[in-house]
């Protein structure tokens, strides 16, 4: 019997193995090493916290908190790193979409006889 677990450990040992994960690893530490594009995003991850939070507990934005995700969203516009790290980003979430993807089609196909036609 196949263990499913011991499989999924070892597809994120590989993971780690991935041109893109190697590649936002590398973008990453660029940005570590810039303290202005450190702290830009930390502010940003710090206000898309409080925009969470606030989502999920229904409660609206305020006018100060728009003011601010629109000046920082114009900051990591123009920084490089942050630009690099989010392109970096997606490559790799891409790629774990597309393995997902392939994971779960054995599921959907489970249901095709049951569509209509």
């Amino acid at each position: 019997m196949v263990n499913i677990y011991d499989n999924a450990n070892q597809m994120a040992k590989d993971l780690q193995e991935t041109e893109q994960f190697k590649d936002l690893k590398k973008s990453l530490e660029n940005l570590k090493n810039k303290p202005e594009s450190l702290d830009l995003y930390q502010r940003m991850d710090k206000l898309q916290q409080q925009i969470l939070a606030a989502q999920n507990s229904g409660q609206p934005l305020s006018d100060d908190v728009k003011k601010e995700y629109q000046k920082i969203n114009e900051e990591v516009r123009n920084n490089d790193e942050l630009k690099d790290m989010i392109t970096k980003e997606q490559a790799l979430f891409q790629m774990i979409n597309d393995v997902q993807q392939a994971m779960t089609k054995p599921i959907g196909d489970l249901y095709d006889d049951l569509k209509a036609k």
